[in-house]
């Protein structure tokens, strides 16, 4: 179904990076989302359309929150995450509580409420583990070497339990590593936004081992073209990224050709649980949603850049 003005959307977590970019995205369509964010969360990256958006303000942990939040809504947009890749080891409890179970209580909810489909933002980057092969297709085996990387192939299981035995339809897009205006400088995730953070902030830049680690970068717009396309297609699967691998010294290298300013970097030892390499294989994206990234690496650069100078 394509999404149109009178669409029913709710988007969860739509105050965050990713979020408020696919809030931004469904206000230019005419439609009119909610958004469930916490009481406590900043409101900055909605501050242009604050006025074209329902807010609903709770917990994703209180299911009365969550019901009220579901009713009468068509389409739901899941890219609420409470923990990151360094942290779950230290919190499996708390990763369990607040985004296992509550997903869990989220699909059920929107299957008796009638939702029709759910597109869930998974972790290409630690779903698959140690590559076989590069790039990595949607078929590669499945071995997190994180609890992150784990928790997110629960919630994938659990997500195609629903989707093989109920109407609900699922989505589920493995994104490779969103950078872009809105980012979160000080965040746990997001090497670019953190590197420009630390030239605005005349810091430096904590830099584990090397810097060999190899990703690759998507522009979040291309990663919120691909989310809204796929509301409109048959649901599965997909590889949302770039296709293409950079390596951590190397976009330190690139943030300070486009910055013209010299970084400073804290070397620290290799970080237990990375794996060396991660690009994935977008080809099956690109042939489902009709979708092919079109920001490449030094232009998404550029633009995040001097959106992080407007702001500072």
């Amino acid at each position: 179904m394509t999404l149109q003005p009178d669409t029913k959307v709710l988007v969860l977590g739509g105050a965050g990076f990713i979020g408020s970019n696919v809030v931004r995205a469904l206000v230019a369509r005419g439609i009119r989302p909610k958004v469930l964010t916490r009481p406590s969360r900043s409101q900055t990256n909605l501050r242009d359309v604050l006025e074209r958006i329902e807010l609903v303000h709770g917990d994703f942990m209180d299911d009365n929150v969550l019901r009220n939040a579901l009713r009468g809504v068509h389409t739901v947009f899941h890219l609420i995450t409470t923990t990151f890749p360094n942290m779950v080891t230290e919190s499996s409890n708390y990763d369990l509580l607040s985004n296992l179970l509550p997903t869990i209580r989220l699909l059920e909810m929107s299957r008796a409420l009638g939702v029709t489909r759910v597109v869930y933002a998974s972790s290409g980057g630690t779903i698959y583990g140690e590559p076989q092969s590069v790039p990595i297709a949607e078929d590669h085996p499945l071995a997190p070497k994180s609890a992150y990387g784990q928790s997110k192939l629960t919630i994938e299981n659990y997500m195609s339990f629903y989707a093989r035995t109920t109407p609900l339809e699922v989505s589920i897009l493995r994104l490779s590593n969103p950078y872009g205006p809105g980012q979160n400088p000080f965040g746990a995730q997001g090497v670019i936004a953190v590197a420009m953070g630390c030239l605005l902030d005349n810091r430096p830049i904590k830099l584990f081992g090397e810097g060999r680690t190899v990703r690759d970068y998507i522009y979040v717009d291309d990663a919120v073209d691909a989310m809204l396309k796929a509301t409109e297609t048959p649901p599965g699967v997909l590889n949302i990224s770039s296709g293409r691998g950079h390596s951590v010294a190397e976009i330190l290298e690139m943030v300070e050709r486009v910055s013209g300013r010299r970084l400073e970097r804290q070397q620290l030892p290799e970080r237990q649980g990375d794996v060396l390499v991660n690009v994935l294989d977008n080809r099956r994206a690109q042939d489902a949603l009709g979708w092919v990234p079109r920001i490449d690496l030094r232009e998404g650069l550029h633009r995040t850049w001097a959106s992080m100078q407007a702001a500072a």
